[in-house]
């Protein structure tokens, strides 16, 4: 799906629930959790979970500080509230199916302040799988403000601006102004969000007190006629921002000392291999030289001389030395 088909299946999630817009759209999967945590600090006297259908209303779970958690029969196996003693009211599902898309409150009766309510939609819808453009960096220090500006330029009456948070599975609904300059917050963000919906304005959305839980991708969505402005932000913390530096710069360096490593053993195993290659090119003409040198020229070459060891030269010398002598003379008068 391509970005623009993206956005208009998200307009079409802009349906409401008794009046109310969607807090969050939620991707189906076979484990899936429906956040929900009061934001305040008021006692919880009830807190019930319930799915809109288009023509009733189905109980999930109760919960009572005295009773405690109660499953309805159809949801028992595979449906528990997470947390349900703390602000934290959750509901985690197992094994789902398609008949688990739909539209579910999460309502929490407190006091003093009465009622707070969150809607949360559940879709197979592929919007979660649609690529983005390229967000805009910003960097914000934990516990200050984070200002984020929506420019657009729709050439007419502004008809609606939406603020929104982008998660991998769920896009949560931070504001929306209406036309009217009218203002409507997500149930996760009306306590620390601040907003100027004057229309014909540039809006600027400010998150007070912002945390290492804030960090993600916002999204700025400007209708009006048939023209569509978006801005996305890509939000991180000044330490994460840090931490992340440090991280590619020392993984850059030991990259680069890597590569090196490989290189030197390239460029030592090429001289290795050539001084071997040629060294048996060299050794067969050695040999050759060899035998050619110490060839005789021709037969005149070897000799017959047989030598006589010492001890049987001295045998003779001293057969010699020892054996008589005899001369026939002539005798001669005088």
């Amino acid at each position: 799906m391509d970005y623009l088909g993206f956005l208009i299946v998200l307009q079409l999630y802009e349906i409401t629930v008794e009046g109310r817009f969607v807090d969050v759209t939620v991707k189906l999967a076979s484990n899936m959790q429906l956040e929900c945590i009061y934001p305040k600090n008021a006692t919880i006297t009830q807190m019930s979970w319930i799915k809109c259908n288009e023509t009733n209303k189905e109980a999930i779970a109760t919960f009572h500080p005295s009773y405690g958690v109660h499953i309805d029969d159809k949801y028992k196996d595979r449906v528990y509230v997470v947390n349900a003693s703390s602000e934290v009211k959750s509901l985690y599902f197992t094994k789902t199916s398609a008949a688990d898309t739909g539209f579910y409150s999460c309502s929490i009766q407190t006091f003093p302040d009465g009622l707070w309510e969150k809607i949360i939609q559940v879709t197979q819808s592929d919007v979660f799988d649609a690529s983005m453009p390229q967000p805009h960096p910003v960097v914000t220090e934990l516990g200050g403000n984070l200002l984020l500006m929506c420019l657009y330029n729709l050439g007419g009456p502004v008809q609606q601006v939406k603020w929104e948070r982008i998660q991998r599975d769920r896009i949560d609904t931070i504001v929306l102004c209406s036309r009217s300059g009218e203002k409507t917050f997500g149930s996760d963000f009306q306590q620390r969000t601040l907003i100027d919906c004057t229309p014909h304005v540039n809006n600027t959305l400010i998150i007070k007190n912002f945390t290492a839980s804030d960090s993600g991708t916002y999204r700025c969505v400007a209708t009006g006629g048939n023209k569509m402005d978006v801005m996305s932000f890509n939000v991180m913390s000044e330490d994460l921002a840090h931490s992340l530096g440090t991280f590619f710069i020392a993984g850059g360096a030991a990259a680069a000392f890597l590569l090196l490593v490989v290189l030197l053993i390239i460029i030592i195993s090429t001289v290795v291999y050539h001084r071997k290659k040629k060294r048996r090119r060299i050794m067969p003409m050695s040999k050759i030289f060899y035998s050619t040198q110490n060839r005789p020229m021709n037969s005149y070459g070897r000799s017959n001389f047989v030598s006589t060891p010492n001890s049987e030269r001295e045998e003779a010398s001293t057969s010699r030395q020892t054996e008589d002598i005899y001369v026939n003379y002539r005798n001669f008068s005088c």
